[in-house]
C-alpha cells in the first residue's frame, strides 16, 4: 500500500510560509523586548526590512513610514523606565508595557503593514 500524502504540496508550502511570518514575528518580540538585543537586533530588522522594502516594493514611501513608525515606537519601547520613573512604577512593569508596544509593532506594522514583504515575488527566476 502507498503512502498517501496528508497534505497537497500547495498546502504544505502554505503552512511553512505562514509558520515562517509567525516565527519572525516572535522573534522580533522577544529580541525587542531585551534592551541591548533591541540595539542589536533592532539595527539588523531595520536593515534587512529597507533592504526588502528597496527591493521588493511598490509603495516604498509608505512602507518606509511605517518602518520608521515601528522603529521609533521601539526605541520608546526601550526609554519607558526612564520617562516612567516620576511615577514610582516598577522597571517589571515598565517592561511589560515596553513588550506590549513590541507586540504591537511585530504584528500590526511587521505582520501586516509590511507584510507583503514575506510573500514570495512574481518576478522571481
Amino acid at each position: 500500500m502507498a503512502n498517501a500524502k496528508l497534505a497537497s504540496e500547495a498546502s504544505q508550502l502554505q503552512r511553512g510560509k505562514a509558520f515562517s511570518k509567525v516565527a519572525l514575528i516572535a522573534m522580533f518580540v522577544i529580541f525587542m523586548s531585551i534592551p541591548i538585543l533591541n540595539l542589536l537586533f533592532g539595527m539588523g530588522f531595520f536593515i534587512w526590512f529597507s533592504v526588502n522594502i528597496f527591493a521588493r516594493s511598490g509603495q516604498r514611501g509608505k512602507d518606509f513610514l511605517w518602518l520608521l513608525l515601528g522603529s521609533f515606537i521601539c526605541l520608546f519601547a526601550i526609554a519607558l523606565p526612564v520617562f516612567m520613573e516620576h511615577n514610582r512604577i516598577s522597571y517589571g512593569q515598565c517592561w511589560f508595557y515596553g513588550f506590549m508596544l513590541n507586540v504591537v509593532v511585530g504584528v500590526f506594522i511587521a505582520g501586516n503593514r509590511l507584510g507583503h514583504l514575506f510573500e514570495e515575488s512574481s518576478t522571481g527566476a
